[in-house]
C-alpha cells in the first residue's frame, strides 16, 4: 500500500511539473521578440495638404512612417475586451497593413501580435479592415479585431476635391481635383 502511494505522488508531482513546464514554455512562445512602444510624431495632413495645394501639385503623399504615426495617434490602447496595446509599429504593403504589436492579455500576459489590414478608402478617411490575425505562427479569429477608421482631416470645401487614392508599396497617394475658376 504505501509503495502505491509512494508512486501515485510521484506521478502527481511529476504531472504538476509537466503542466508548469508546458505553461511556461507557452509563455515564453508568445511574449514579443522586440520592443515597440506607441510614441508618434504629430503628422498634420492639412498643412501638408494646404502646401500641395500651394504648390499647385494636386497630390499628398504620405509615407510609410507617415501612416505609422496617423495611426498611432488614432489608436485606443484597448483594442478587445482585456487587451491592451503596449507597443506597435505598422507597414505597408500595396493595398495591405502589417501592424506588429505588443499586446497585454488580462494585465498578465504579453504577447507579440500580428494583424492584417485592407486598406479602403472611405472619403474623407481611411480605413483598416481587419483579415487575419496571429499571435506568432498561432491562427487566431479575425472578428477579434475591429475596423479601424483613420482620420486624415483633408482640406475641403468648393477648390480641392479628392479625385483618386492610390496605395503603393511603401506609400498613399492622395490625388487631388483643383477647382479653380477666375
Amino acid at each position: 500500500m504505501g509503495k502505491l502511494v509512494r508512486r501515485l505522488l510521484l506521478a502527481i508531482v511529476f504531472l504538476i511539473l509537466l503542466i508548469v513546464g508546458a505553461g511556461w514554455w507557452v509563455l515564453s512562445y508568445v511574449a514579443p521578440d522586440q520592443e515597440l512602444d506607441l510614441s508618434y510624431q504629430t503628422i498634420d495632413v492639412r498643412e501638408k495638404a494646404t502646401d500641395m495645394v500651394k504648390r499647385l501639385k494636386p497630390e499628398l503623399v504620405l509615407t510609410e512612417a507617415d501612416i505609422n504615426h496617423l495611426i498611432k495617434m488614432n489608436l485606443s490602447p484597448d483594442i478587445a475586451d482585456h487587451v491592451m496595446v503596449d507597443g506597435a509599429n505598422f507597414s505597408l504593403e500595396k493595398d495591405r497593413l502589417i501592424a506588429d504589436m505588443n499586446v497585454t492579455y488580462r494585465d498578465r500576459i504579453p504577447m507579440a501580435v500580428q494583424a492584417e489590414y485592407r486598406l479602403e478608402w472611405q472619403d474623407p478617411n481611411i480605413a483598416l479592415r481587419p483579415q487575419s490575425l496571429k499571435v506568432k505562427d498561432i491562427e487566431l479569429p479575425v472578428d477579434l479585431l475591429d475596423t479601424i477608421i483613420v482620420p486624415l482631416d483633408l482640406p475641403t470645401g468648393n477648390v480641392v476635391e479628392v479625385k483618386d487614392v492610390r496605395f503603393e508599396a511603401d506609400a498613399i497617394r492622395v490625388l487631388f481635383k483643383l477647382n479653380i475658376s477666375f
